[in-house]
């Protein structure tokens, strides 16, 4: 044998692993099959990963120890599912033929999904969160696809044998990536490293504890509404712990209305991040309706309002996303915070809410005394979420360039939307489409709010004139 034979039969392999990915005329027998190409193959799969990861966070990173151990259970449990199906078709003695086969077929699929992903990077048309979900499923479907051949072809079985173990073999293989929280093998250093390490610290069964004393001080913070004046009372809810735009929007918004609104003292936030775990409830749909029920009883119903700031991820059947790794949290839906509402008593209510696909929540929780104000329209993304900078796009727009300087609800609207148009025309964004839908009873309300902010700010500015 000579010394480049393994090389070739290697390239013969993958070539072969090709063929069979593209779903082109290929034989088992062209495939070489050995322990030695079995760890060659192994060694460029783990290779494509270090390489893929290493770019993807380039050019400042760091090695990330914790994802060889990541990798070795995705291994674990690709060589645990093969055996298992070699064995329930008594052909154990073919395992390493088997392992061969599979490995062959990786190099094209992670080349081919390298390519979809740096595709949707490039695009404009849908947002990054989305677009990577989409390639994931494109993904997922080709592999397993590739996958059943493989099988069937190999045990010579039936359609509904292949597909028992084409899911069993699914089933065991991805679990990892929807149980356990992702350990690349490299992170980029301009990442926080304390946050890392934060999440990996976190004590989850201390933090579930913690959460009565985080809502009762935040609750006792709390001071009631004066009689005779509209209150403004402030709940903002950032849901998705993965990015910090939705913790620093929540924290912004609250300033703002604090300040605009003379909310001091009527405001809190419920906040999923690493960050925050020590001194900020959870935003999770208890802590949601704990929180509405606490400002309910500060608040004189017939005459103040309810400012309700949801900012989060949004899917395509209207749930916004309450996601913290490692807590396992339930998203939240319409019904969820109608029913808070509802319960509370609270009658005058503004809804603000600051994720994809978020106009699916004006039906269900519109009425005479609210004002709802959604960031996209029920089939539209919205856009800015995929960073970690102080806003989305809309909320940048509707509060820093139209709340804190008009200090009109819906006059901000109609800013808003026109700044955002012209943001996602300017990018190449198909319109996230804002909606707006306003009572009849609370639209006269907010007039009637709107001079009382005029009253108080010209008395205001007197007493300063006169000191």
């Amino acid at each position: 044998m000579s010394t480049f034979s393994p090389l070739i039969d290697l390239a013969k392999n993958i070539l072969a692993g090709t063929r069979t990915a593209m779903f082109m005329p290929v034989h088992l027998w062209q495939f070489k099959s050995g322990y030695l190409q079995a760890c060659l193959l192994l060694v460029v799969s783990l290779g494509l990963s270090f390489i893929h990861d290493y770019f993807d966070t380039a050019p400042d990173n760091f090695f990330n120890p914790y994802g060889l151990s990541y990798q070795a259970l995705l291994y674990l449990l690709f060589f645990f599912s093969l055996s298992l199906i070699a064995v329930f078709n008594a052909r154990q003695q073919d395992l390493l033929k088997l392992v061969v086969l599979f490995l062959s077929i990786v190099p094209v699929i992670w080349l081919g999904t390298i390519c979809l992903l740096a595709i949707a990077k490039e695009q404009s048309y849908f947002d990054q969160f989305h677009s990577s979900w989409a390639v994931f499923i494109i993904y997922s479907l080709w592999y397993l696809v590739v996958s059943a051949r493989i099988i069937k072809r190999f045990f010579y079985l039936d359609l509904p044998l292949t597909l028992v173990y084409t899911i069993l073999y699914a089933a065991i293989n991805f679990a990892p990536l929807f149980l356990l929280p992702t350990e690349p093998l490299w992170y980029p250093k301009q990442t926080d490293n304390s946050k890392i390490e934060n999440i990996s610290n976190i004590d989850v069964e201390s933090v579930y504890y913690s959460q009565n004393k985080l809502l009762e001080k935040l609750s006792a913070d709390l001071v009631e509404g004066k009689p005779g004046q509209t209150d403004l009372f402030f709940i903002g809810f950032a849901g998705d712990a993965d990015e910090d735009v939705f913790m620093n929007e929540a924290v912004a918004v609250q300033e703002i209305v604090n300040n605009q609104f003379d909310a001091f003292g009527h405001s809190m936030v419920l906040i999923n991040n690493s960050d925050t775990t020590n001194n900020v409830p959870l935003a999770n749909g208890h802590n949601l309706k704990y929180s509405i029920n606490e400002a309910a009883k500060r608040m004189n119903k017939e005459e103040d309002i309810l400012v309700l700031f949801l900012t989060s991820h949004g899917s395509e059947d209207h749930y916004l996303s309450a996601n913290f790794s490692p807590f396992k949290l339930n998203n939240i839906n319409a019904s969820n915070i109608k029913q808070a509402l509802d319960d509370s008593g609270i009658k005058w209510r503004i809804i603000i809410i600051s994720a994809c696909y978020a106009g699916g929540f004006i039906e269900p929780l519109a009425g005479a005394s609210t004002l709802l104000i959604t960031a996209a329209s029920a089939d539209r993304n919205s856009f800015g979420c995929g960073h970690d900078g102080q806003y989305t796009y809309f909320g940048d727009a509707y509060f820093e360039k139209g709340l804190k300087l008009t200090k009109s609800f819906t006059k901000a609207f109609d800013h808003a939307s026109k700044i955002i148009f012209a943001k996602e025309e300017e990018e190449g964004f198909k319109n996230s489409d804002p909606q707006i839908s306003i009572g009849t009873e609370i639209k006269n309300k907010l007039i009637d709010f709107e001079k009382e902010l005029e009253v108080k700010s010209s008395l205001n500015w007197a007493s300063t004139a006169e000191s």
